[in-house]
């Protein structure tokens, strides 16, 4: 029985779910079956079972015998009433759902409509007004775009049943409201793939290619519209490789204008955009290390606003960036109190707590412990971009440590990229590892105390500046001096 998909469903709710589904279950609006007397002992005994505890499976004939008392076990039967049961289970979790307080405007529109087609078009009307108010006064988010479109919808619908042929039946306002929603939706998925194609080796479509180069919007939409409007601003900014400290500014100062009209959602979500423009922006411009100490204030405003956490978690990329940053802007006390505060809230933890110990890995090492950092890397990692962060910090401590690995390991690493990594990294990620690769060889195989070879390697650095770990490279190359 644990692995049915009842007992998977049942598995992830919540005390007082449990409470209220036990009543739901009896009510004969939802449970109405010729197998309602079966459903309700099985669901109660499946909702107060402890699921969680060691030997704590229910036998199948056992669970048989309560719901079918006195009866000889019959193959099968049973799971026809776990079956219904999930049924159930999913009505109510419909339910629950579609009554939650953010879907009022939603209960409105139907509701609106059900009074229209019951007859009752004066009290359709008032209540159309009512949800049109509710919309203008509430924050901007682009549910709200989709519902102005579905009221100007509905509208439409009403007039051209009951045409009496005059006016435009509300279709230019629909055919406006429809564009707005379109044009939005497209443009954020946009953004999310176009964010995508600097992380990941993708294969995008001609169509969705030109869509990525040129998604033209018609003005009177963008000067219309604010959420469109700063979603078309990312847009222009990931189309660029490296956006200025100065887009990146207009860009913060564009949310701070507008910050009281939008909903704190699309807030979040805005803010998301802005720190990714800003760590492209600073992997561009690693000589202007003020972005950085913009980029470490941002983190530290969302982080209290809530911004950097989703559903109480907050995601391994996302911890790993604020870790990162805030290594670049010298903040190490706030760095290693951030990294244990946060430890039990990274998304996707195993039970190794290997994303917890690569960044205190990384923290180590920025600090200049070197051996306490190489303790701490994990041997792998599912996710490819710990992963090859892991190797390049792995190759960082050998180095700082003066090990006889470090000629073996940075082979073996070189290998990784020339067989393997294809598969893994796109074109610009397996350029940016081999540039980092070659150029920590060279330093390697170079003798301190040669100032020419070292002016030599810094202008290869600073050739590579999109190369991993640049910063460093070019801190090792400056060294060979002396």
């Amino acid at each position: 029985m644990e692995q049915s998909q009842l007992v998977e469903l049942i598995r992830t709710l919540k005390p007082e779910e449990r409470a209220q589904i036990q009543h739901f279950s009896t009510n004969p609006m939802f449970n109405n079956g010729r197998m309602r007397a079966q459903i309700i002992p099985l669901l109660q005994l499946c909702l107060n079972h402890t699921w969680v505890e060691e030997g704590a499976e229910l036998e199948k004939k056992k669970v048989y015998e309560l719901v079918f008392p006195n009866q000889p076990f019959v193959e099968g039967k049973l799971e026809k009433v776990m079956v219904e049961a999930q049924k159930i289970l999913k009505s109510f979790l419909i339910i629950q759902r579609y009554m939650k307080s953010e879907n009022e405007i939603v209960h409105s529109l139907d509701f609106a409509e059900e009074l229209r087609s019951r007859g009752l078009f004066s009290r359709y009307q008032q209540l159309t007004v009512r949800i049109q108010k509710v919309l203008d006064e509430s924050p901007l988010n682009d549910r709200n775009i989709n519902f102005q479109y579905l009221l100007e919808f509905s509208k439409y619908d009403e007039e051209s049943i009951r045409n009496q042929a005059k006016g435009d039946l509300n279709i230019k306002n629909t055919i406006y409201a429809l564009e707005i929603d379109f044009y939005l939706k497209r443009l954020v998925l946009l953004n999310q793939l176009l964010l995508q194609t600097k992380l990941t080796n993708l294969e995008i479509p001609e169509d969705i290619e030109q869509l990525l180069l040129n998604a033209a919007i018609p003005t009177k939409y963008l000067s219309n519209s604010i959420l469109l409007n700063i979603n078309h601003e990312i847009y222009r900014l990931l189309q660029k490789k490296s956006p200025s400290s100065s887009d990146v500014q207009a860009f913060f100062r564009l949310l701070l204008d507008n910050e009281n009209a939008l909903d704190a959602k699309s807030l979040q979500s805005f803010y998301t955009f802005l720190r990714n423009i800003c760590v492209l922006s600073i992997s561009s411009n690693y000589d202007k290390p003020e972005l950085e100490g913009m980029l470490h204030e941002l983190y530290k405003d969302n982080l209290s606003r809530g911004y950097l956490h989703f559903e109480g978690k907050i995601a391994r990329g996302r911890y790993a960036a604020v870790v990162l940053n805030a290594l670049n802007a010298k903040a190490f006390d706030w760095t290693l109190d951030f990294i244990e505060r946060y430890k039990n809230e990274i998304r996707d933890e195993n039970e190794t707590r290997d994303i917890y110990r690569l960044n205190l890995a990384n923290y180590f090492f920025a600090t200049g412990r070197f051996s306490e950092s190489l303790d701490n890397i994990p041997d792998t990692s599912p996710f490819v971009d710990f992963l090859m962060f892991g190797k390049r910090l792995e190759l960082k401590c050998l180095y700082e440590l003066k090990s006889d690995l470090l000629p073996y390991k940075l082979d073996s690493f070189k290998m990784f990229l020339s067989r393997t990594s294809q598969k893994l990294l796109s074109a610009n990620q397996r350029q940016n590892h081999t540039d980092f690769a070659n150029l920590l060889h060279q330093i390697v195989s170079s003798n301190p105390g040669d100032p020419k070879r070292s002016e030599t390697l810094v202008k290869r650095v600073q050739e590579k500046k999109q190369s991993f770990e640049y910063r460093w490279l070019l801190e090792k190359a400056k060294a060979l001096k002396t």
